[in-house]
């Protein structure tokens, strides 16, 4: 009994090594940008370099908070982001539905094609794409930006829609059926609640997907005003004589603060939404 104990203890401490290995990987720099956020600009770039902040300072966040295109850039990452994913539900939650639930000739050719499109390189569609909105006057709209990036996670939206709209027993919609349900009524009240772990699963990846676009609104979105986040820090890294670090640090953090709080808001179905999907696929 203890030699089988002994055995299995030896066995996780490969695991838990590993996974110290990958956590220090993975969060190293977000820590360490975490901390260089609240030095000085002198004591930022102090070589050796200081592990923690000997005299912490909330300056720079202040400076982050007090730049006047700062809140425009932040109000158009969430405009653009949430925008794109109530498109990518209202279009992949029907469009999901019907592929798990009816048969059609050509459905798999169909849904291959849907996947296909996810793995054309959105640079190889730069140019055309510009090209064409030059044409007919629509750089910098928001809402061709806000289309052009639900458009990159609509099809992954289908596919894991009707994965998890697969799962659901179809007996329970011959039953709603019977008691005279209309093919909306189950989709709004008997579907969507048993697939919401596996929409918040979705909405994530698609917040996480279109809030860290950069190309995309770089390209068709010229004008200051309608850059985002990501835009403005990649424009401050390239366009300034002289970088100060630990403004930088403090910008990153706060940008990337909407993402984490929400994912920490969803995680647990997010997790579930996963793993069903994992388990249906």
């Amino acid at each position: 009994m203890s030699s089988a104990l002994s055995n299995r203890s030896n066995g996780q401490i490969p695991a838990i090594l590993g996974s110290l290995v990958i956590g220090i990987i993975v969060l190293g720099p977000v820590l360490w940008a975490f901390a260089t956020s609240f030095k000085t600009e002198v004591e930022a770039v102090v070589v050796p370099p200081t592990l923690w902040p000997t005299s912490p300072t909330l300056e720079n966040y202040i400076k982050v908070f007090h730049d006047a295109a700062f809140l425009n850039d932040l109000w158009n990452s969430v405009a653009y982001s949430v925008g794109a994913v109530i498109i990518a539900l209202l279009v992949g939650i029907p469009g999901g539905y019907a592929a798990a639930r009816f048969s059609f000739k050509g459905k798999r050719t169909l849904m291959l094609v849907i996947l296909g499109t996810s793995m054309v390189p959105g640079v190889a569609l730069l140019v055309p794409t510009y090209y064409l909105l030059e044409m007919v006057g629509l750089l910098n709209s928001g809402v061709v930006i806000t289309i052009i990036l639900s458009a990159r996670i609509i099809p992954q939206t289908v596919w894991f829609i009707a994965n998890f709209v697969e799962a659901v027993p179809v007996e329970i919609e011959d039953s709603a059926m019977i008691d005279g349900a209309s093919r909306f009524q189950i989709i709004w009240a008997l579907i969507l609640p048993l697939i919401r772990p596996g929409i918040a699963a979705v909405a994530t990846i698609g917040i996480v997907t279109t809030w860290n676009d950069y190309i995309t609104v770089a390209v068709f979105a010229p004008e200051v005003a309608k850059r985002t986040l990501q835009v403005a820090l990649v424009n401050q890294v390239f366009d300034a004589v002289g970088i100060s670090w630990s403004y930088m640090m403090a910008f990153v953090m706060v940008a990337s603060s909407p993402v984490i709080f929400m994912f920490g808001f969803v995680q647990k179905w997010f997790i579930s939404g996963l793993t069903a999907g994992a388990v249906k696929g």
